[in-house]
């Protein structure tokens, strides 16, 4: 074996990823001074997560399946552990563990899932490692890592070297290609970020049509099927160790809102989805106009913020207007809000276009089909007539929000092609001497000057007329200025201020307008220099890179500046218990008797060092010894977690909660229904006024002396308007055979229930009754929860729409709730079986390929 061959072909690739990791630090140097970007992302799971990690510190409980801080109680598949998949985040991990910080990291893998893409389509290694530089800083990227959306990070940054090894596979490389593709799809799958993976499967979809299309025009088609053999093997390779994850998902998913809705009040005559309500999936759209936003970042302000937050900007304003424009938004386009645009480049989306006219390539419609098709799939609701096919039509589309993210994959596809592009035109002067007749020159021109000169001509043009495409004052301010328009003392200003901000938004634009013609023409420059051998490739390559590195470096610096890190913790103060959380403990502790001992041994077993740790040690006690719930109306009590830090909420945010509850969010509880927050034992009420203790609060569970049952979901929900819920359940009909000894004539309020034991996943009852009789819980129910009394197991019903239900025998009895879901410990077992059928079969083969190797290179001795 000839080390020095060896060594002098990995030496590129070494030198690469140093630069690469040099460049990563660079940008993101503050996190080497202990600095870090906390997101809202980061902040907002803080809270929703602290049940669970009091039960995990202070009672060492390793899995906690169900978080009863948030919603009145939820299932938590979603951040439950899951051990064959998580030993795959482990090789992601592994710079953190060096000491590398999590900002540096996360770029550092973009570009190197980009590298190890380009690599394997036989880009050079300089220009693999400045392409993924590029691709890295792409607006998009770099404030998803601010927002503290890591799993998308994680899962974006490994959808490259998947779709290599895909490529691999295609190109007949199959071992290679199945072992890239098999373990980074694993990976991948690990992260969990469904939307993402769903939209690049997406792409392979096309990917494969094409494939398909062109080999059966050449008459390969066994070839073709033998190739999806070895993805489909790679496929159930990678998904394998990831099976617990996926199926506890998917089962959950009918439950929770990207599932069907029972309901159908008000919806008659609404073509219904099979997942998430229409208005909801398209509540971040990309408008028509805002589209520009690929090479224009400012075509809509960029970033949500207020003018009067940005000095130079206000600057630009006329002075009798600056206190005015102060408090207006920087953003003005029509999603609610924005943490920036996603600007693909002006080099790169000129290379993408240059590419898509002058590659003659099947792996140039492969990537640039879906990337045209996530454009406008981007628009949403903004382009209604499109989307709703994918949303009605199209398997399981209308399970994900937020049209416009799935930019963040024809990042990925733009960028392929742009530095494919490149590559091909290095390797082949000729591309930049195609030439194509446009209608206005009477002789041929070279197809990069008239794809330069078509992308000038719609700056230009939009420079010269700003209202030709867009506009400048949205959806929302013009409601707002329609209404002042009724108040006389404001109305006589209203035209001044309105034409002075569109004049201030139009000079925004017009900027960015500018600096993309200056790119545009230095791009085009660099290619006809190319083209007349004025430069050597090695100048191009790295002029167009570092032409291409310095646009998005400056764009990416508009959304994340260096002041965005800080070594204060933000969630410390975001999550700091207010003087109302402190009044409600101490009525909790002068009210439930025994509470301030627990406390006291509590304080005592634990000894806390700080006043930090001891507020958390009480946070702990109060809420697993004494049972209340809080609604917090100081701000939307759906849209924050402040609330479940401290205590366990009525209210909360999560992307995925159940649906029912979100029905009942709906139809009652956003509405102050008292009967909705009664049986849900809302205690505490937080208003602007101040602490309210609401004296009606039903408690952990209460007896009922009558049912009225339901025949589907509208009336079980509706149902409640007309019960007093102290006295009457609401069941559906078909449980009627399962309380066949239910005595609807017993008195109601007799008898006694006392919650001895809770954890999360498991609480223990004491109810005592003179008669047998059906008692309801202030506990939301889930079909995997199961009810046993005295240690055996009986029949658990939903009542009131969202709770649990239970008939309890005459006397003393045991009821016990345990949230232990079979399917979920069966599949974890499944899921270990598979990784290290995963890792034993990466092995193999990539034992064979060394294998196979040293013996063709063997010498073959001479008789």
């Amino acid at each position: 074996m000839n080390y020095k061959t060896i060594f002098t072909k990995v030496l590129p690739h070494i030198i690469a990823i140093l630069v690469m990791f040099i460049v990563s630090s660079v940008y993101f140097y503050p996190a080497w001074e202990g600095k870090t970007l906390q997101g809202e992302d980061v902040i907002g799971s803080y809270g929703q997560g602290r049940e669970k990690r009091d039960f995990k510190f202070y009672e060492e409980k390793e899995t906690v399946l169900w978080n009863g801080s948030i919603f009145g109680g939820m299932p938590d598949y979603i951040g439950a552990p899951y051990k064959g998949a998580d030993n795959l985040k482990q090789v992601y991990r592994i710079p953190q563990k060096l000491g590398v910080p999590r900002e540096v990291a996360s770029i550092f893998w973009y570009m190197l899932g980009f590298y190890i893409l380009m690599i394997i389509v036989g880009v050079s290694p300089k220009l693999s490692a400045g392409g993924a530089i590029a691709y890295a800083l792409t607006s998009y990227y770099v404030i998803i890592i601010l927002a503290g959306h890591f799993m998308k990070v994680f899962t974006l940054s490994l959808i490259p070297p998947t779709l290599g090894g895909i490529i691999l596979c295609f190109r007949r490389k199959y071992l290679w290609g199945f072992v890239i593709a098999s373990f980074f799809m694993a990976m991948m799958i690990t992260m969990a970020h469904i939307q993402m993976i769903y939209y690049f499967f997406l792409a392979l979809l096309i990917f494969g049509a094409v494939e398909l299309i062109y080999q059966i025009k050449e008459k390969t088609l066994p070839q073709f099927l033998k190739t999806m053999g070895v993805l489909v093997a790679a496929a159930v390779l990678a998904i394998a160790p990831n099976y617990s994850r996926l199926i506890n998902y998917y089962l959950y998913n009918d439950q929770s809102m990207r599932g069907p809705s029972e309901l159908t009040l008000g919806k008659e005559d609404t073509k219904e989805t099979n997942g998430l309500d229409k208005d909801y999936i398209n509540s971040w759209s990309s408008g028509v106009d805002e589209s520009m936003m690929v090479i224009v970042p400012n075509v809509k302000g960029g970033m949500t913020s207020q003018i009067g937050r940005d000095k130079d900007l206000l600057e630009k304003a006329p002075r009798n207007y600056r206190n005015v424009f102060a408090n207006f938004n920087q953003y003005w386009g029509d999603q609610p809000f924005s943490g920036g645009p996603n600007y693909l480049g002006v080099v790169f989306v000129f290379l993408f276009l240059l590419g898509a006219f002058t590659i003659k390539d099947r792996l140039k419609l492969q990537i640039m089909v879906p990337a045209v098709l996530f454009f406008f799939l981007a628009m949403g609701g903004n382009f209604s007539a499109f989307t709703d096919l994918f949303i009605y039509y199209i398997p399981m589309y209308s399970k994900f929000r937020a049209p416009v993210s799935i930019l963040g994959v024809a990042v990925i596809l733009v960028s392929f092609l742009a530095i494919l592009t490149t590559s091909k035109i290095v390797a082949s002067q000729e591309i930049l001497d195609k030439k194509a007749t446009f209608y206005i020159f009477k002789k041929p021109k070279p197809v990069y000057l008239l794809v330069s000169g078509m992308m000038a001509f719609f700056l230009l043009l939009n420079i010269a007329f700003p209202h030709l495409f867009n506009s400048y004052i949205s959806n929302v301010e013009q409601n707002q200025f329609n209404s002042l328009r009724n108040q006389p003392n404001v109305a006589n200003q209203l035209d001044g201020i309105i034409n002075a901000l569109i004049d201030l938004r139009i000079g925004i634009f017009r900027a960015d307008l500018w600096r993309a013609i200056i790119l545009l023409a230095l791009t085009t420059l660099l290619l006809f220099l190319y083209s007349k051998k004025k430069i050597k490739a090695n100048v191009f390559v790295i002029a167009v890179v570092t032409l291409a590195i310095i646009d998005f470096w400056g764009i990416s610096r508009r959304y994340v500046p260096i002041e965005n890190f800080s070594k204060r913790s933000l969630v410390k103060d975001v999550y700091e218990l207010t003087n109302t959380d402190k009044q409600i403990y101490q009525r909790q502790l002068s009210s439930v008797p025994g509470l301030q001992t627990k406390l006291d041994e509590a304080i005592n077993q634990f000894k806390p060092k700080n006043e930090e740790e001891k507020e958390r040690l009480e946070t702990y006690v109060i809420n697993k010894y004494s049972h209340y719930r809080v609604f917090n109306t100081t701000q939307n009590p759906f849209q924050e977690n402040v609330t479940t830090n401290a205590h366990r909420s009525v209210g909360g945010y999560h992307a995925i909660k159940l649906h029912r509850y979100q029905d009942m969010i709906e139809q009652y509880i956003s509405k102050m229904n008292l009967s909705a927050l009664n049986m849900l034992n809302t205690k505490y009420i937080i208003t602007e006024q101040g602490l309210q203790v609401n004296s009606a609060a039903m408690g952990v569970a209460w007896f009922v002396d009558s049912i009225k049952w339901a025949n589907n979901a509208n009336e079980e929900i509706l149902a409640l308007n007309d019960i007093n819920v102290k006295t009457t359940a609401v069941i559906r009909s078909e449980s009627k055979e399962d309380v066949p000894s239910f005595s609807s004539n017993s008195v109601s309020g007799q008898g006694s229930i006392s919650l001895d034991d809770y954890e999360p996943d498991q609480l223990s009852y004491t109810i005592n009754s003179p008669e047998e009789k059906l008692v309801v819980f202030s506990e939301v129910f889930y079909p995997d929860w199961k009810v046993f009394i005295d240690g055996k197991e009986s029949k658990l019903f939903r009542a009131n729409y969202i709770l649990r239900a239970v008939v309890v025998p005459k006397g003393e009895h045991k009821v016990e709730f345990v949230f232990h879901p079979d399917h979920f410990y069966t599949s974890q077992r499944i899921s270990q079986i598979a990784f290290i059928v995963l890792i034993a079969a990466l092995a193999f083969a990539v034992g064979w390929s060394i294998y196979s190797n040293r013996k063709k290179l063997k010498p073959v001795s001479k008789k």
